[in-house]
């Protein structure tokens, strides 16, 4: 019986150190694009500029979660 979460461990153990600090990496600056995006979104008087704000944050979450199954990491949930 095929195990993912065996694979995904297998995976994540083939991870070199330069791959991990270039994921690390690309895990903090999504997380500082959410938080400014978050943070103007906040501020904008623009409804539809507030909206496409709000759709680059969620992508950026997406695009973060990815990111930290690649390290091995739980994702981040979003509070509604």
């Amino acid at each position: 019986m095929f195990n993912k979460w065996r694979c995904f461990e297998l995976r994540q153990n083939n991870l070199n150190p330069k791959e991990r600090a270039y994921l690390e990496g690309a895990l903090q600056m999504e997380n500082l694009c959410i938080a400014k995006c978050s943070v103007y979104a906040d501020q904008c008087a623009d409804h539809e500029l507030k909206n496409m704000l709000f759709r680059i944050t969620k992508d950026k979450r997406h695009h973060a979660n990815i990111i930290k199954q690649e390290l091995g990491k739980p994702e981040w949930q979003h509070q509604q």
